[in-house]
């Protein structure tokens, strides 16, 4: 009797303990499964080119890092899809190197960047390297809409 009474309790702790495992996976399934939600995409209606000669013979690499870090201050400031891209100009058109460009989702925001610390202080830690470069020519475009 004693024996058939811990069959029966081994089987029902068996039993009990098989449901609680399948619950845990089909929670822990459900949780995965989840979409994680993206942020909303702001549009830039706001562009900005810049060209620029170079006095010093910079690696390319230099200021991309350079704004690396100032994207990176623009992602915190709230503006992810708001930036710069920096591009080498073909050797074939003329002593202009680098061309810049900047992405805005408006002139209220342009203007929320530039006055934020961070970006204050993302572009101060580089100032030296604009000392080598020449401003050719600074041109701002307006999304037609």
């Amino acid at each position: 009797m004693l024996s058939n009474l811990k069959n029966i309790l081994m089987k029902k702790t068996i039993l009990f303990s098989s449901i609680m495992i399948l619950i845990m996976i089909s929670i822990s399934c459900s949780t995965q499964t989840q979409e994680t939600e993206e942020p909303a995409k702001i549009e830039n209606t706001l562009q900005s080119v810049s060209y620029f000669k170079d006095t010093v013979g910079y690696d390319p690499q230099l200021l991309l890092e350079a704004f690396t870090k100032t994207n990176a201050a623009i992602d915190e400031i709230g503006y992810p899809d708001a930036g710069y891209k920096l591009w080498i100009i073909q050797a074939d058109t003329a002593d202009i190197r680098f061309m810049v460009e900047g992405f805005w989702p408006d002139q209220e925001a342009y203007d929320i960047i530039h006055n934020h610390q961070l970006y204050q202080d993302a572009t101060a830690a580089d100032s030296n390297i604009w000392e080598g470069l020449v401003s050719v020519k600074y041109h701002r475009f307006v999304k037609v809409k």
